[in-house]
């Protein structure tokens, strides 16, 4: 039994030296994947039916894979790594260098001895060898196969043209391929993988597999992860068969589990109407909403687009639709994708324990919010520490299943796709699309949800490409999604159906329906569209009033402040937000009642102006706080709070935007008030503008909004319709400005309009770059490695790179400190995100406090990667909490 002198684990050094035997190792991570391939999981049984495999042959075949995912460590070159003092192991081989990582090693190995393997039946083949001619597919399948197993580091190994010779050697104790070769004969042995041979040779099936590999290298990522932690799987340096260790192995898979939140997945119940989810209450469902409480639910792959206006209920319809979906076997959580860290977090407040209704009482599911931020989140700090359910019945400093689960996943937001439910940015969704190291887990835990991505509409087009080949990849993982908008354009609603239908294998999507509201479903049995009908109460009519100088628009909300109303000028540049604010608090008769609002604030400074606004302007704000409140701000407004004024002024912007905006005001039942009405500050009108049209009257919104057109088109369609009606006209408003009207644009602005559709292809191109080609499947090509880190490529396409500026100030004693030193993690709440060039404007630290800089940058780890600026040395830029980061130069940040 030399082969189990190998070590896979070890504690070197005196006493207490220890070592964990590779094959038992090797054993760890198989039972964790053995219990996490379970043939009645969900999961298990997606994946057998793509494969065409019973869910107990597809179990033990990728289970024996699963088990070999470590046989590169019998080479003597990581051998040699560790000598445990007392233990018995093989020993070093000075000649062997470590130069090739265990996992590419395991390519190695397997490449150069499967065809041997298989003929001496080291791997319990049946029958005779497959003839030559299908001997290339089989070895293309074989690598198929093992690439998830080898590749379980994080990023896909191949084995290239190094020698396994080079690394795996010999002696008069022990030949490490020889070993290597006895552990996958017993483990062969033990675990009989049942070879699927007809398929393992067809190329089609092939192809299926590489689709659904990087599913499978989730899996056997995760499952190395959870069979390597000391915690579940200690050390063993007593030999004993195999067979006698798996139990011990499978019985601690299972405590590991259990802690993780992986033992089993919850269980789903059917949908019984919306009063089952608030205790019983009558509520008459929506339109929308009783459509998708009885429209059928086919085979397969469901995806789902809601389109509606703002009120109608489209995210308690989503989440009818995703407990159907439940409930029907398509998928075994949800995950919530939202556009930024602000809606993401209102969207987590706003489930609650909602998603507790969706599964059986004793399931209780893991409930994780996934952003970069999250930490700064009181609701989900406390909910990771809090008390669960059945705390009682534990000791004080005892943890319950569901805490430790809780804990686990939020420990990295490389496992935050793997909760139960989730709520978070679309970007955690995306990044499996990209490669990063472990993006494997990333889409593992989204083949197991119904994905609901909201305000579709919000994503510009290298997000749209990146999104479209998520749901493409999402069907044929065997998911379901649904899409939330309130302002989609035909074309890319279609871009998106089509994407799902290509995932499903089929051609293109051809969508007629020109209704809105509207709700269409594609799935394998084809495609509906279903116009809605609208609640009155939500029906709005929304005037427009034109204003031409920054002057009127003073005017305008000072007119309103002296009327007793609250009123909101959304501008579209910071710099102008901070001007008119300026200008405003000079002139109202109580400045305190004007409060600023723009994305340069330190994070401390923004979360208490939200909770400000919040309290004057939110639902629950009174008719005496609601008084002359004015709030000045950019689109940060319009994104995430849920707020309404009485009156609203704002700069010419893109029609969408604009309707997103309009939702702010008065949104909320007060009793008798003005009639809704918007007055946009923009240019006098021309029906042939020139190129300096929008420049004259608002020089940064045209920085910001370069294509001139798309503001001139909103305002000619505004202008011809009066008002904005929702829903009658809202796809007119839409079509407008973003369908098929060329022709319309004036030729000076033509240049503009071409420039920025050029951007665009840009866009497009550099997303299919940056982006996996799933379809290939889980595999290396060295001659286009594009695996990189994290920080080189994004998940949204920016003019020039960002920096995290950290705000620093002195203390009476003349000490370098946090500009929120007080607060609960001050390292976070101290910075502002910059543009690289806003960034270069700032002082640099003056020398003297480099040393203490350094002491807080080991301090905090949050502060790795930022760049320092010392408040008062700096004599042209300047900070506080009322007004922000204001530059002595003129910038076009928003």
């Amino acid at each position: 039994m030399l082969q189990y002198r190998y070590w896979a684990k070890a504690k070197p050094g005196g006493e207490g030296a220890q070592c964990h035997l590779l094959p038992y190792h090797s054993l760890d991570v198989a039972a964790v994947g053995w219990l996490l391939l379970a043939p009645e999981r969900p999961l298990t049984q997606l994946l057998a039916a793509r494969l065409d495999l019973s869910p107990e042959t597809l179990r033990r075949l990728f289970v024996f894979l699963l088990g070999l995912h470590d046989i590169g460590k019998f080479s003597r070159a990581f051998q040699g790594l560790a000598s445990p003092e007392g233990v018995s192991l093989v020993p070093a081989l000075e000649r062997y260098a470590y130069t090739a990582r265990h996992d590419q090693l395991g390519a190695v190995l397997w490449q150069a001895h499967w065809l041997e393997w298989l003929r001496d039946d080291t791997l319990q083949w049946p029958g005779d060898i497959p003839p030559r001619r299908e001997r290339h597919q089989l070895s293309e399948t074989l690598r198929v196969l093992l690439a998830p197993m080898f590749g379980h580091h994080g990023q896909p190994v191949e084995a290239g043209n190094s020698e396994v010779r080079a690394f795996f050697g010999h002696d008069g104790v022990a030949d490490d391929i020889e070993a290597a070769r006895q552990f996958v004969n017993d483990w062969a042995a033990f675990m009989p993988p049942s070879w699927p041979v007809e398929k393992l040779v067809s190329e089609a099936w092939c192809d299926t597999l590489r689709a659904l590999s990087w599913t499978i290298a989730g899996w056997a990522t995760l499952s190395d992860w959870l069979g390597s932690n000391r915690d579940h799987f200690a050390y063993c340096q007593d030999e004993m068969p195999l067979g006698d260790y798996w139990p011990m192995a499978l019985e601690r898979a299972q405590q590991a589990l259990q802690e993780s939140g992986f033992a089993q997945p919850p269980e789903p119940v059917a949908y019984a109407g919306l009063s089952s989810w608030f205790d019983g209450k009558s509520i008459t469902p929506t339109p929308l909403q009783r459509e998708a409480e009885t429209l059928p639910i086919g085979d397969g792959p469901q995806l789902f687009i809601l389109e509606d206006v703002t009120g109608a209920g489209k995210t308690e319809a989503a989440c009818i639709l995703a407990q159907r979906l439940l409930a029907a076997g398509h998928g075994e959580g949800l995950y919530f994708a939202l556009p930024t860290m602000a809606t993401s977090n209102a969207m987590y407040e706003r489930l609650g324990n909602l998603h507790q209704r969706f599964y059986a009482e004793v399931s209780r599911p893991s409930f994780v919010l996934a952003h970069g931020a999250r930490e700064l989140n009181d609701t989900f700090v406390k909910a990771v520490a809090a008390e669960q359910p059945g705390d009682q019945d534990y000791a004080a400093d005892d943890m319950t299943a569901t805490t430790r689960c809780n804990r686990w996943l939020a420990d990295s937001r490389k496992k935050s796709l793997l909760a139960d439910v989730g709520v978070g940015t679309i970007d955690q969704a995306l990044m499996g699309l990209l490669p990063f190291r472990h993006q494997t887990l990333r889409l593992y835990g989204l083949a197991r949800k119904v994905l609901i991505v909201d305000e579709v509409h919000a994503y510009d087009h290298y997000m749209q490409t990146l999104l479209s080949q998520l749901l493409a990849h999402h069907a044929r993982q065997g998911g379901s999604a649904i899409l939330l908008t309130a302002t989609l354009p035909r074309g890319m609603r279609e871009e998106l159906a089509t994407a799902w239908s290509q995932g499903l294998g089929q051609g293109l999507a051809s969508l007629q329906a020109d209704k809105f509201p509207l709700l269409t479903q594609v799935g394998p049995e084809g495609q509906r569209e279903v116009p809605l009908a609208t609640r009155p109460e939500v029906t709005r009519e929304v005037g427009i009033d034109w204003l031409t100088t920054e002057d009127q628009a003073l005017d305008t909300v000072m007119s309103a402040v002296e009327a007793g109303e609250c009123v909101a000028w959304v501008r579209n540049t910071v710099d102008d937000a901070i001007r008119a604010y300026e200008q405003l608090c000079q002139r109202h008769p109580d400045p305190e009642r004007c409060l600023l609002f723009h994305s340069r604030f330190a994070m401390a400074d923004r979360q208490r102006i939200e909770s400000s606004v919040i309290e004057r302007l939110g639902k629950p704000s009174t008719a005496g706080q609601r008084q002359g409140q004015v709030l000045i701000s950019t689109q940060v407004f319009q994104e995430s709070l849920d707020c309404d004024v009485d009156h609203m002024v704002s700069d010419l912007a893109p029609i969408d935007l604009l309707i997103q905006r309009a939702g702010r005001l008065q949104r909320h039942e007060r009793g008798v008030r003005r009639t809704p009405e918007v007055s946009i500050l923009a240019p006098e009108w021309c029906e042939t503008p020139d190129a300096q049209w929008l420049k004259r009257v608002l020089p940064g919104t045209q920085a910001v909004y370069r294509d001139t057109s798309l503001l001139w088109l909103t305002q000619r369609v505004l202008r011809e319709l009066g008002a904005i009606r929702m829903p009658d006209e809202a796809r007119a408003l839409i079509e407008s400005v973003y369908g098929k009207v060329a022709d319309l644009v004036p030729d000076d602005l033509q240049e503009a309009r071409w420039e920025q559709r050029g951007m665009q292809g840009v866009a497009v191109s550099m997303a299919n770059f940056n982006a996996l080609d799933l379809a290939q499947g889980y595999l290396r090509h060295p001659e286009f490695d594009q695996w990189q880190e994290e920080q080189e490529i994004g998940t949204r396409l920016i003019d020039e790179p960002t920096v995290n500026v950290v705000l620093l100030k002195h203390t009476p004693d003349d000490e370098l400190s946090l500009w929120a030193e007080d607060e609960r993690h001050a390292d976070m709440l101290s910075q502002v995100k910059l543009r690289q060039s806003q960034a270069q404007k700032l002082a640099e630290l003056p020398c003297a406090f480099q040393s203490q800089w350094e002491t807080l940058q080991e301090r905090y780890k949050a502060l790795r990667f930022t760049q320092p600026w010392l408040i008062e040395a700096d004599t042209v830029c300047a900070y506080d909490a009322q007004w922000g980061l204001r530059f002595a130069s003129k910038t076009t940040d928003n």
